[in-house]
């Protein structure tokens, strides 16, 4: 595992060629894709997952809309039973599992076909898996097998490949060529942010470490990312962490920073910053430590609790707000004396994880 103390510290360091990958299979990619297609007349997309994979979806789904021109909603297993009865054959429904065996996924695509009632088409790595069977197309993961519980280069990878099907369904090769050259932009920005937010995280190791709860906080766009970093969290140093979005963060913050929790914001460049930095100071004022997480176009940089990271394309940006909540997992945890690569095998555990026995 060369001088990676875990699996998902090495994960971590691939993201960038996770874009990489993508770009160089893409027109691969978008021929497979194109011909799924052939003959479906899609006005609205839903886009399926749970954990990991529904951040996924929220994380595309923004750029997802801008590229195909269709309305696209992410949902959950739970969710996609109650919509059932919206979908129809002008519904595409992706279903989103890294490994293809998630039971809840797997379940609500059995469903949706059992009922005739929407093209579900999967992306996984998951080739021969249960969810690839059940659907009319698999659209690959370009990624080395990652055995990793916490995700990141799949993170990076499902988004990239979620793109390429909205690029797809337009049906503009010029948007699709200009897609594939985001992605290898992304990457060479992404190179200098993974090493620029490890170092971050090890710099603040202490502090880190003893957290004892984290409130994470995303504005408008942001917030697609700030589920993804708390899941994280809560995967690898175990924490009481939760998710909120600016507006709902804002009603009523003062007594939110009683118990002194960690504030982690992320900050787009093009969204209004008058707030969020106030959030940061109030959590200061009450003792606690706020963690803020920006972007521009320079050279990444960082200051006490703060860190701005590179960004190349406005629609990738809110990938690179993932790496240092990545950052504090995968290098953090350990110190925290937390084994990444241990999975507990106990039945309660593996019926809690929703996943097939591979």
């Amino acid at each position: 595992m060369s001088t990676n103390e875990n699996l998902m510290q090495m994960y971590y360091a691939m993201q960038p060629d996770a874009l990489r990958r993508t770009a160089d299979e893409g027109e691969t990619l978008l021929e497979g894709i194109r011909k799924a297609l052939k003959g479906l007349q899609i006005q609205k997309v839903f886009l399926l997952g749970i954990g990991s994979s529904f951040h996924s979806a929220r994380l595309a789904e923004h750029a997802f809309r801008e590229l195909s021109g269709l309305p696209v909603e992410s949902v959950t297993p739970e969710t996609a039973d109650v919509r059932i009865k919206e979908m129809n054959q002008q519904t595409l429904v992706i279903a989103i599992s890294q490994s293809g065996t998630s039971s809840n996924t797997l379940s609500a695509v059995k469903r949706i076909k059992m009922q005739q009632a929407s093209p579900v088409f999967t992306v996984t790595q998951g080739l021969s898996s249960p969810i690839a069977a059940a659907s009319d197309a698999i659209i690959p993961l370009c990624i080395p097998d990652e055995k990793a519980g916490p995700k990141t280069m799949g993170v990076i990878a499902t988004v990239c490949s979620l793109l390429l099907i909205a690029a797809a369904i337009r049906g503009d090769t010029d948007a699709c060529t200009a897609l594939l050259s985001d992605f290898r932009a992304e990457a060479d920005a992404m190179e200098a942010n993974v090493p620029a937010a490890r170092d971050w995280a090890l710099s603040l190791k202490d502090t880190l470490a003893a957290e004892s709860a984290w409130m994470v906080v995303g504005q408008r766009a942001a917030f697609a990312p700030a589920g993804e970093c708390a899941l994280k969290l809560i995967e690898t140093v175990r924490r009481i962490v939760t998710c909120m979005e600016l507006e709902e963060a804002v009603h009523g913050p003062a007594a939110s920073f009683i118990a002194h929790p960690a504030l982690m914001v992320l900050h787009l460049p093009w969204d209004d910053a008058v707030r969020p930095e106030a959030l940061c100071s109030l959590c200061e004022a009450r003792g606690g430590h706020a963690y803020r997480i920006g972007l521009d176009k320079n050279a990444p940089s960082a200051q006490g609790k703060s860190i701005t990271l590179q960004y190349a394309c406005p629609r990738l940006a809110i990938l690179e707000l993932l790496l240092p909540a990545q950052a504090v997992s995968a290098w953090i945890a350990p110190l925290m004396g937390i084994d990444l690569d241990k999975h507990d095998s106990d039945s309660f555990s593996r019926i809690l994880a929703g996943h097939l026995d591979e």
